[in-house]
């Protein structure tokens, strides 16, 4: 194995980690036929099944979010959030830069300055912090709890993960949204559930109430892949490559999430996350497939 090649696969300066486009998933995603011929529940459950079944991660009391919308990815159910709600939804330290993107002047929050008439949108995974749930998730919850702030949970990188455990059935949770995207690495096929306690306003719930629904090939695409890969796919396939990379790389620490590991300095402090697709796609390669 040349360590040195592995070694300049990471990129280290990089500021975006795009999910890994596995060759066999491309491979597959050409094959399907776009005949959609079941309601759009027959997605939500499947997609429900799939979210559950996952051995790496554990999502606690889904079931207190009985009302259940399809979503062309997460990044839809934020772009919900932010029609209902102009001006008042705020964000932590470090959150994934697509907010500030859409809003460079967004507030950005701590734990000490959210106050009641804020929403708050906030991933978990984390994207600002360990990619796994917040360290201070139990105050934030409990400030938003006594401030009466709605949470909104973005899970877009839950699939991709392993090692994540949280319960969502605290009472300032209100919605929490989860796509198939890092699942899978088919962001051209975007799709997923947003689950809240009551149905909301918005895009979200006019468009599956009036079956106002495009793009339906994006959920019979979801509903092949679950099939056909199953939850954990990813962390299954690649999982001691990645350990292998770790193991044989300098400076790198784990993270929850496949697609990223953490840069150190030589005291092993965290520097920054930096992506890991390329150089486990060329391990994979380099080993027919095998883990190593």
């Amino acid at each position: 194995m040349d360590i040195e090649k592995l070694e300049s696969l990471i990129d280290r300066t990089a500021k975006r980690k795009r999910p890994i486009y596995d060759q066999e998933m491309r491979t597959y995603l050409k094959t399907i036929d776009y005949t959609w011929d079941y309601p759009i529940d027959h997605y939500i459950k499947n997609f429900t099944d799939w979210l559950q079944a996952h051995k790496t991660n554990k999502l606690l009391n889904l079931d207190a979010f009985p009302d259940r919308r399809i979503i062309l990815g997460v990044t839809q159910a934020i772009n919900d959030l932010y029609m209902m709600y102009p001006n008042r939804v705020v964000i932590l330290e470090g959150e994934f830069f697509y907010h500030n993107q859409l809003f460079p002047n967004i507030k950005i929050k701590t734990l000490d300055t959210l106050k009641n008439g804020d929403i708050l949108l906030i991933s978990m995974p984390f994207c600002g912090e360990n990619y796994g749930v917040h360290p201070k998730m139990p105050e934030i919850l409990e400030k938003c709890l006594y401030e009466n702030i709605p949470v909104h949970v973005d899970a877009a990188w839950y699939p991709c993960s392993r090692g994540i455990t949280f319960d969502l059935d605290h009472p300032a949770i209100q919605s929490v949204s989860c796509s198939l995207t890092k699942a899978y690495g088919i962001s051209e096929h975007r799709s997923g559930v947003r689950y809240s306690r009551a149905p909301m306003p918005g895009y979200v719930t006019w468009m599956t109430d009036n079956d106002s629904i495009p793009c339906k090939q994006n959920f019979w695409t979801g509903i092949k892949f679950m099939d056909k890969f199953g939850p954990d796919y990813l962390w299954t396939k690649y999982g001691d490559h990645y350990d292998y990379i770790l193991e044989h790389c300098k400076n790198l620490a784990p993270s929850p999430a496949i697609h990223v590991a953490f840069s150190t300095d030589d005291n092993g402090n965290i520097v920054k996350a930096v992506p890991m697709k390329e150089a486990l796609l060329y391990l994979n390669t380099y080993n027919n497939g095998t883990a190593t």
